[in-house]
């Protein structure tokens, strides 16, 4: 079944794309809203309040777009502030938590590593779930630091992310995972590069795919909706057209840059 819908996406920044990405393998014909806030990105290193003022005026903004649902692209975001964008906005909301259970169910070695920032490892709805689902795992947590800020640059193959990358693969590899869960929207961009630095078989895990399946559960079809993306900025269009071409999203009508 094809869903007509306005459906609106916001992240910290760009890395929220390979959210959107797989929302519109699910909404072949919905009409999306993507706001990027590179500007300001990471949003981990923020305060709680400054995050919901900014998450807010997103909102304020994909609501005056009229969409009919809003996905939380942004790990922080989810964790600080979505059960307080919905009890203030009548708005489904659907947000993002690193694939914890699903890493849990299909490791055979029961020890996975979890990659995040910092903020997510620390948040309360992050240990609930990894008490819940991974207590009879041995759990890696690691952060990673500097991932977000290099891509953000917008150049996936660099000498600078790869060598990023390959230190957080060594560590993972000598703790003998066998699943790694890509807790951060913005290191999916860069799924390819993790697989080919680790030596071992790996199983890498994001959540994306789950997210647009609670978002075709909550959905509410409307009718005359042209399949377009509007793609809007804080930060650098050039960054954001890199990104959108990198994960080949089509149907993007517009890349333009808005200060909210």
């Amino acid at each position: 079944m094809h869903l007509g819908i306005r459906i609106g996406v916001f992240d910290s920044g760009v890395g929220g794309l390979t959210v959107l990405k797989s929302l519109q393998q699910t909404f072949p014909e919905a009409h999306f809203v993507y706001y990027a806030d590179s500007n300001r990105a990471p949003y981990g290193t923020l305060d709680t309040e400054t995050i919901w003022r900014y998450s807010a005026r997103i909102v304020n903004y994909l609501l005056d777009r009229e969409v009919d649902l809003i996905v939380v692209g942004c790990n922080t975001v989810t964790t600080e502030v979505i059960e307080r964008l919905r009890a203030n906005y009548a708005v489904p909301f659907v947000g993002i938590e690193p694939a914890i259970k699903p890493a849990a169910q299909s490791s055979s070695s029961k020890c996975i590593g979890i990659l995040a920032t910092e903020r997510t490892l620390n948040s309360i709805g992050y240990t609930r779930t990894r008490d819940q689902y991974a207590s009879e795992c041995k759990v890696i947590e690691r952060v990673g630091v500097g991932l977000v800020e290099e891509i953000e640059k917008g150049i996936i193959e660099s000498a600078a992310l790869n060598a990023l990358v390959e230190s957080f693969v060594i560590d993972f590899e000598e703790q003998s995972i066998d699943t790694l869960v890509l807790g951060c929207t913005h290191y999916v961009l860069i799924r390819s590069l993790f697989s080919r630095c680790f030596k071992n078989p790996i199983t890498l895990m994001d959540a994306n795919e789950a997210v647009a399946q609670r978002a075709f559960n909550l959905a509410t079809p409307v009718k005359q909706v042209q399949q377009m993306v509007e793609c809007y900025t804080s930060g650098s269009t050039q960054l954001l057209r890199r990104i959108i071409d990198h994960l080949e999203i089509n149907a993007v009508t517009k890349i333009e840059q808005l200060e909210l």
